[in-house]
């Protein structure tokens, strides 16, 4: 049985909040990224309370402190393990393979629910699908997919798109991202990232609240 059918506001909140969190995630933000959000931060579209408004504290204290493009990129780097070991690898396999791999049955997995809604990992083969800011997108897609739907008078379609992605968080991203990103958290050397990590914590309790 599909889970109820959040409102319109809701999965258009939800789905800014997943895509524009899932970007940073994949990817360290330019000045004029940070520019925007630090616009914007007072409109974020989740509701400000409990890690949602720790989060946005960091991200304010990030600005204020002047945390630089280098500072923000370096520390997404050391944690991710762009270009080196991760502090906190930001793949589902690694957290939930016992053997701790990359491209094994779970990040299958993940690319078997990924069609569901038409969609594959932007490296096909060469990067996990599995990747934390991928999981966020697909998150985001299911939600704007409903939204369209909902556009096109099909509550039916509506519920089926909404529900491949209610099914994904349950069954993937609660299994593994909530300790990963707390994990990220404390490891973070930059309030900024600090302050996406609880953005993003928030944000999946807000997917579990909607209405």
């Amino acid at each position: 049985m599909n889970p109820s059918l959040p409102s319109p506001e809701s999965l258009d909140r939800l789905a800014a909040a997943f895509a524009t969190l899932g970007r940073l995630h994949l990817q360290s933000p330019d000045q004029e990224t940070l520019d925007q959000l630090n616009e914007l931060l007072d409109e974020w579209p989740l509701e400000a309370t409990g890690d949602t408004q720790f989060g946005l504290d960091q991200i304010r204290a990030s600005f204020e402190k002047g945390e630089t493009v280098a500072e923000i990129r370096r520390d997404h780097n050391l944690l991710y393990g762009v270009t080196a070991g991760a502090k906190v690898p930001p793949y589902e396999s690694v957290h939930r393979n016992q053997d701790r791999l990359v491209f094994d049955t779970e990040t299958l997995e993940v690319r078997a629910e990924y069609r569901k809604l038409g969609l594959q990992a932007p490296k096909l083969n060469q990067e996990p699908d599995d990747h934390i800011g991928l999981e966020f997108n697909f998150i985001a897609q299911s939600c704007l997919r409903s939204l369209d739907a909902l556009d096109q008078g099909s509550t039916t379609d509506a519920s089926r798109y909404y529900g491949i992605g209610a099914v994904f968080m349950t069954q993937h991203i609660m299994e593994w991202a909530p300790q990963m990103l707390e994990t990220a958290a404390e490891a973070a050397d930059t309030s900024f990232y600090s302050g996406i990590m609880y953005l993003s914590l928030g944000a999946i309790t807000a997917y579990s609240e909607a209405q």
